[in-house]
């Protein structure tokens, strides 16, 4: 099987499975997505099946899955009582209170921090709005485990972290304690981002800024592989 076909199916969830475990139609689970209670799928497979026979007929059948986390089944159980205000509220004080509890928020989203150091809650509610639309078009369902709002924050910050670090430390070869920090590093990140599909990983967050470094140190048994690589 192909691999990015291998880590879809095994990681996400097709919408037929999800609608048969939720017991709801195709219908109510597009009026969730449009409802803005749950994201949209996150990947989208088409395949084309080409059927023929020693009679020379042929036919072409065309057919779409879209998969969504696994996590969504979840939220589907949950946000059935819930408005979607009341849910975009709960994922909002999740991301806003991860945010400001993190000692290294100063890393990420330019200049969020006032000269006191204390968190500019406009600029934070702004950087928000901007990451519920990530959130609905499915990219959280990508690039994080579980597509919460700690997660989304958390990963936020562990990015822009790598980010600096690379930028330090650019192609030189790390000392023993740049070293550690990296291992630290490596560990933020891999608790709240997942391996990104195999054909998105070198251009990934996780491709870019922790593959490329580790590799370049010689310090590839820190890398995340697939299972049965």
């Amino acid at each position: 099987m192909d691999r990015d076909i291998k880590y879809i199916t095994e990681n996400f969830i097709d919408s037929n499975m999800v609608c048969e475990i939720s017991q709801i139609s195709h219908q109510e689970l597009e009026k969730l997505i449009t409802d803005k209670l749950i994201p949209n799928s996150s990947y989208e497979i088409n395949m084309t099946y080409k059927i023929n026979s020693p009679l020379g007929d042929e036919k072409v059948i065309s057919e779409a899955k879209k998969y969504f986390p696994k996590s969504v089944l979840n939220l589907i159980q949950e946000n059935t009582k819930r408005s979607s205000s009341e849910f975009k509220e709960v994922l909002k004080t999740e991301f806003m209170e991860a945010f400001i509890q993190n000692a290294n928020n100063q890393f990420a989203y330019d200049g969020i921090l006032k000269k006191n150091g204390s968190v500019d809650m406009e600029k934070l509610t702004i950087a928000f709005e901007q990451e519920w639309q990530y959130y609905l078009q499915g990219i959280y369902g990508i690039c994080t485990i579980n597509g919460t709002g700690t997660e989304i924050a958390k990963k936020e910050i562990a990015v822009k972290r790598l980010m600096a670090f690379n930028k330090k430390h650019g192609e030189n070869k790390l000392v023993d304690k740049d070293k550690e920090m990296l291992r630290i590093l490596n560990d933020e990140f891999n608790e709240v981002s997942s391996l990104f599909a195999p054909y998105q990983r070198i251009s990934s967050s996780r491709g870019k800024y922790l593959d490329k470094i580790l590799k370049l140190n010689a310090l590839s048994g820190w890398i995340k592989n697939y299972a049965n690589d």
